[in-house]
């Protein structure tokens, strides 16, 4: 069978228990892997990407690495672990400009000293296009794993929903973004949020997370597919710079925020009883936040009492 006939869902279900260990920390297909470490937790994150897929209308190479270290450090922060270094793997067919490779590593450093770390360095192969792949290993004392129980409240931490998801159908739509600065910066210059590690100090009010980066409908759907519980979504944060792109490009907010991916966000899960804390706890983190509903026993996911569609990017498919 292809991959492109099975998919990448299934495809990551095939692969993710080949040889992880039964006891690990987190569970295969969670946001990084980790192991016990120093009276802690180890975690290590990869993620790779072919470069046509993530350079937008006006993207420069500085900012697809940019984008490539970003997606590992939201990973590892959405588990609660700070990062501690980088590494990037560049593979490119011969026609390649080297000023973009040049471009590509110096914006993955920028974003790995953003976040208080290094790039170590990294590897170069032939390829047949080019493609960007970042690794991070991050360290936490406790980590947040993808769980949920009924009656734990939903968070979206954050306020990206809706713009990168913007910026993207801008992209293909051909729509400038002069007039929509929030938007092309969501999109050409995510920023993986550190202030949440500050979420360490309430742990316990906590059950679990999961960066959201296929979208947020993918996101809940993989939460209450992976652990069998449903997601109530009630409210939706909808900013007014997403609220006046959709109005000029004649698309729904909504959609934007559901399925427009890229965020590099965090959904956060909070027990019954833990939100008080929480909510301070991002208050003095500087962390916006909005609580959009809650999590229920019957498997799946709701929209206002109507079942969300699921749709989101996965790789294999045009």
């Amino acid at each position: 069978m292809r991959v492109d006939e099975l998919g990448e869902r299934a495809l990551v279900k095939q692969l993710a228990r080949i040889g992880y260990p039964p006891n690990a920390t987190l569970p295969p297909g969670d946001d990084a892997g980790a192991v016990p470490w120093g009276g802690g937790h180890l975690l290590l994150k990869t993620d790779g990407f072919a470069y046509r897929q993530v350079a937008l209308q006006g993207m420069s190479p500085e900012a697809v690495g940019w984008r490539a270290v970003t997606a590992v450090a939201s990973d590892l922060v959405a588990k609660l672990a700070r990062p501690l270094g980088f590494t990037l793997a560049l593979a490119a067919p011969g026609e390649a400009r080297v000023e973009t490779l040049v471009g590509l590593t110096r914006g993955a450093a920028r974003a790995a000293a953003a976040y208080g770390a290094a790039l170590l360095g990294g590897d170069t192969n032939a390829g047949g296009e080019l493609a960007i792949y970042a690794s991070g290993v991050g360290v936490a004392r406790a980590v947040l794993p993808r769980a949920a129980e009924p009656g734990d409240g939903v968070y979206l931490l954050g306020d990206r929903w809706g713009l990168s998801g913007a910026a993207i159908h801008a992209h293909y739509h051909g729509i400038p973004l002069d007039a929509y600065p929030a938007i092309r910066r969501a999109g050409h210059w995510p920023k993986a949020r550190l202030e949440v590690l500050a979420l360490g100090a309430v742990r316990d009010a906590l059950s679990g997370s999961a960066d959201s980066s296929d979208g947020l409908a993918e996101t809940l759907w993989q939460l209450a597919e992976a652990l069998g519980v449903g997601i109530h979504l009630e409210a939706l944060p909808v900013f007014p710079e997403v609220r006046a792109y959709a109005t000029e490009a004649g698309v729904d907010a909504h959609e934007l925020v559901l399925y427009g991916g890229e965020e590099y966000e965090v959904v956060l899960v909070v027990k019954p009883g833990g939100e008080a804390a929480v909510e301070r706890a991002l208050r003095a983190a500087g962390v916006p936040h909005h609580c959009v509903g809650r999590v229920v026993r019957e498997m799946g996911v709701w929209y206002r009492g109507e079942v969300l569609a699921r749709r989101g990017y996965a790789h294999f498919q045009d």
